[in-house]
């Protein structure tokens, strides 16, 4: 008799990652899996289910207006899964409660026939902006009526929490849930106009912007609303209103330094000789700077210092805060990739946590002290070029040694900060005849992919130009070694990925323009670049899925910087985070804090998750770009194994052949 012989679950704050085997490996006539999630109380009994949303109906079917149905009626199609719906709803702009225990209840499914289980299909609802009203979730064509082909397999318990003492790690949501978003906002008069996602965005309190931030924005009021003591803060991009006003409330106790951001024409400046208008730097950090400076002058005991690289190529790219407690004793630091911006929090991927550990918030708050005495010459005005910045050596020498914690179970942390390479020197370039060895963060790094066993994880947004002299290059290489190894990987910025050619000139003169590509592929290791869907990536229809293009915010749609280690190994998982771009320019040239967890599976489970999660959504998507780029006669990596998808579920049982279980092998052993 068929079954599934496994089923594991793991998860973070936002999103649970499923993954099953089955025996036989192809189940004759299976058209995919039913998976309920069931909520348990505190002695593992279920008190409640609910079958995990599906959107992708059967070949011949049609659901037009991305309705919601449930794998009862549209099973899924894979070994494993993402249960986006677990704390985000996707009938409203709403979420559902946190800190709930779940397990997963899987089941294969095919053809209804006599003498199996039916599958009895689970009526769908669905908000409608029109009428104000529930109503049933409908779609066009001829229902599938199931039967069940195997028991229930049940997964392991797993808490939706963003607990994980000595960390809170929480996740932004981004714009991964593009076809949610495209509908809502067309729900008032439908049609996108400009801007208008990024209007959302920007106000406090927003439904869309609270939707997409997750739980970010609360994790930051609740580390301010630690009782007295200080707080010591330094931070690249502010620009959040609501962000900003945190601030402005712990102005008293508050210790900041703030870099600078963001440049662009300055309209006011007389145009230089050869007629073109001169730079205005700090674009985006100017208006909190001038409020902030405001509050300054009326209160004595808040410290602000402008950090300012204006121009120089080194930038003030930490977001950290550490908390101080009354006796001057530091006890908690958060930190994390995401940007103190209405983009940071609410347009791109993201994570932030966290550590409630006070000898890592001593680290932070040495470092806090070393770049408070490496003072850099404030230009004047502070939107003008910097002249001569740079920081010093006796910082970066500092910051060449890490700060190691017994974090407790085994687990260690290192905390390394940047610059940590003296003098002037900057990464090698890719034509370099002679390698230079690498920054001691990036050593170490290096070093920990090495020691893989099983699988690595990153996703990055921009740590090098081709992934040179990165992590990105450092996994891809030994996994294209060790067939063995996974290696899986997003990408946000194209000059980043993998394969990466700058524009050129040929022998006679012709320009070649620069090319990316959108997925590299190669035995264990699958590399993918966040592609939108639009004509111009796609050029094609895709069934239900609507076009994407209306949503940009901007180029950094996935601004994480995470690398994940064999998570499922207790001992030896290694989880990497904070604001290093993970690449040798973010420790030749840039403030920057990186911290390396080993043992702690589930902070790496956690993270593991949220890789996965952005993965997942854009794999499909660069898949589509190649092949589609392949067939119009561009330069592209597709295979003559990759084939388009129709955007429709398989109605035969051929879908299983092609279907990957290199991911479900590992995490379901």
């Amino acid at each position: 008799m068929a079954k599934i012989i496994s089923a594991t679950a793991i998860a973070n704050n936002e999103v649970a990652f499923l993954a099953w085997q089955t025996d036989p490996v192809e189940i004759e006539g299976c058209l995919g899996f039913h998976i309920v999630r069931e909520y348990l109380d505190g002695n593992d009994k279920v008190i409640s289910e609910k079958p995990l949303a599906a959107y992708v109906g059967f070949n011949g079917q049609r659901n037009p207006e991305w309705n919601p149905q449930n794998t009862s009626v549209w099973p899924v199609q894979k070994y494993t899964w993402r249960d986006l719906t677990l704390r985000k709803k996707r009938d409203a702009a709403e979420r559902r409660a946190a800190n709930e225990r779940v397990r997963y209840r899987i089941r294969a499914v095919g053809r209804w026939r006599d003498g199996l289980e039916p599958v009895v299909p689970i009526e769908a609802t669905h908000w409608d902006a029109t009428t104000r009203t529930w109503v049933p979730s409908t779609y066009e064509g001829k229902a599938v009526p199931l039967s069940y082909l195997t028991p229930p397999m049940l997964s392991n318990a797993v808490d939706v929490t963003a607990s994980r003492p000595p960390f809170y790690s929480t996740f932004t949501n981004g714009i991964l849930s593009t076809q949610f978003l495209v509908n809502a906002l067309k729900d008032d008069d439908e049609e996108i106009s400009e801007g208008e996602l990024a209007g959302h965005l920007k106000k406090p309190g927003d439904k869309l912007r609270r939707y997409l931030s997750g739980d970010v924005i609360e994790t930051i009021r609740d580390f301010f609303a630690q009782p007295k003591g200080s707080l010591y803060a330094a931070l690249y991009e502010l620009e959040d209103e609501e962000l900003l006003e945190i601030l402005l409330e712990n102005v008293s106790r508050l210790n900041l330094i703030l870099s600078d951001a963001g440049s662009g024409p300055d309209d006011d400046a007389e145009p230089k000789e050869n007629g073109k208008k001169q730079t205005k730097y700090d674009t985006r950090n100017d208006p909190a700077r001038k409020e902030l400076k405001k509050r300054a002058r009326q209160d004595n005991n808040f410290v602000m210092i402008d950090r300012m690289f204006n121009g120089s190529g080194h930038i003030g790219h930490n977001k950290f805060v550490v908390h101080v407690d009354g006796r001057g004793k530091p006890t908690s630091v958060l930190t994390g990739s995401t940007n103190w911006t209405w983009s940071g929090i609410a347009a791109q991927s993201n994570n932030c946590v966290r550590i409630d550990d006070p000898d890592v918030a001593a680290a932070f708050l040495q470092y806090w002290e070393q770049l408070r005495d490496d003072p850099q010459k404030a230009p004047k005005p502070t939107t003008a070029k910097a002249e001569g910045a740079g920081q010093g050596d006796a910082l970066k020498e500092w910051n060449q040694t890490p700060i190691t914690v017994d974090i407790g179970g085994g687990a260690k942390a290192e905390i390394w900060f940047s610059p940590n390479v003296p003098g002037k020197n900057q990464p090698p370039s890719k034509k370099a005849k002679k390698p230079s060895p690498p920054p001691p963060d990036m050593d170490r790094l290096f070093s920990l992919i090495r020691k893989a066993r099983e699988a690595i994880f990153f996703a990055v947004f921009l740590p090098s130009r081709g992934g040179f002299t990165s992590i990105v290059e450092e996994a891809i290489q030994l996994g294209t070694k060790d067939t063995s190894l996974i290696v899986h990987g997003a990408i946000s910025d194209t000059q980043a990925m993998w394969g990466f050619e700058p524009s050129s000139t040929s022998d006679d003169g012709k320009k070649i323009p620069s090319w990316s590509p959108h997925i590299f592929r190669q035995n264990g290791v699958s590399v993918i670049r966040a592609t939108a869907l639009t004509d111009r990536e796609i050029g094609r229809d895709l069934g239900d899925f609507q076009l994407e293009e209306t949503l940009t915010t901007g180029k950094a749609i996935i601004h994480d910087k995470v690398l994940v280690i064999d998570p499922q190994d207790p001992e030896r998982c290694v989880v990497a985070f904070g604001s290093h771009n993970l690449g040798y320019k973010a420790s030749y040239s840039n403030d920057e804090n990186l911290v390396i967890v080993r043992g702690h599976q589930a902070l790496a489970q956690a993270y593991a998750v949220h890789v996965l999660d952005i993965y997942d959504h854009y794999r499909f998507r660069a898949a589509e770009a190649e092949v589609a780029a392949a067939k119009k006669g561009r330069r592209s990596n597709a295979s003559a194994k990759d084939s388009q998808w129709d955007g429709f579920l398989d109605t035969s049982d051929n879908w299983q052949e092609n279907a990957s279980r290199r991911l479900s092998r590992y995490f379901a052993a």
